[in-house]
């Protein structure tokens, strides 16, 4: 634990102790709640960003429209919610993106949000593993073989793209995020989306990889902020050392971003 993270837990013991019955209805409150969504959010303690409206800090997005395929086809804890997809899709909306980058397809709902409200003469370029790759017997293949990696199951990888009109617009690549020459993906890129591989190792190396290809102007969503402690980690060191971005953690949800500053 930080400094910064010691100092926050003798602040929340000290309220504990000074309002012992206060702290013992919060506590209680978690225990009891019923709804699974307002319980995993209880753990989105990780990171040290602000979290802050979308509003604040894109104010155009007060007035855009967004469009949200299959808006309940998806799978709790794993897909992006629906909150975060509206967030996703306004970004896009607001950039007028041409070119999108998403790593990490899943079930492919994602890149819909994306293709459906970004420039309509637009592409997003969507990566993940091969249809065939199996961690039990392709794992050394990685670029960080050494860490366990969280992998799609390859029956799901796509399987919302399908027929969808919006698919014409999307371009599947298939490869190791750590090992791609991300400069024959077709950018730079207006919005990048990270929601590949969690560890350590892939988050640094996928979001040093977008930064080389980010157009002026641009911006990187980083998704699991605030749920995945690596995650959070390598966002919150970007946010510290890096000239380039503005980051903040977009209240009521798992989403960091991060705004190019030319």
């Amino acid at each position: 634990m930080n400094g910064a993270g010691f100092s926050k837990l003798l602040i929340a013991l000290g309220g504990v102790i000074a309002h012992p019955r206060k702290s013992a209805s919060w506590i209680l409150r978690g225990t009891l709640a019923k709804d699974p969504t307002i319980v995993a959010q209880t753990y989105w303690y990780n990171g040290e960003l602000p979290r802050v409206p979308l509003l604040g800090l894109l104010p155009s997005t007060r007035q855009v429209e967004v469009h949200i395929p299959n808006a309940f086809d998806r799978k709790f804890g794993t897909s992006i919610s629906v909150e975060e997809a509206c967030h996703l899709g306004a970004i896009a909306r607001v950039l007028l993106a041409r070119k999108v980058l998403e790593i990490g397809t899943y079930d492919g709902n994602t890149a819909l949000v994306l293709a459906l409200n970004s420039d309509p003469g637009g592409v997003v370029v969507t990566v993940d593993l091969p249809p065939d790759f199996d961690p039990e017997k392709h794992q050394s293949t990685l670029t960080f073989s050494h860490e366990p990696i969280n992998v799609t199951a390859r029956d799901e990888l796509g399987r919302q793209l399908g027929q969808h009109p919006a698919s014409t617009r999307i371009q599947q690549v298939y490869g190791d995020s750590g090992s791609l020459d991300w400069s024959k993906l077709g950018g730079p890129f207006n919005l990048i989306f990270i929601d590949g591989c969690h560890t350590e190792n892939y988050v640094e190396s996928d979001t040093r990889n977008a930064l080389q290809q980010l157009a002026p102007g641009g911006i990187i969503v980083w998704h699991d902020y605030g749920m995945i402690a690596e995650v959070s980690q390598v966002v919150d060191r970007y946010a510290r050392e890096s000239r380039q971005l503005k980051c903040a953690a977009l209240e009521g949800t798992r989403l960091a971003i991060g705004l190019h500053q030319p």
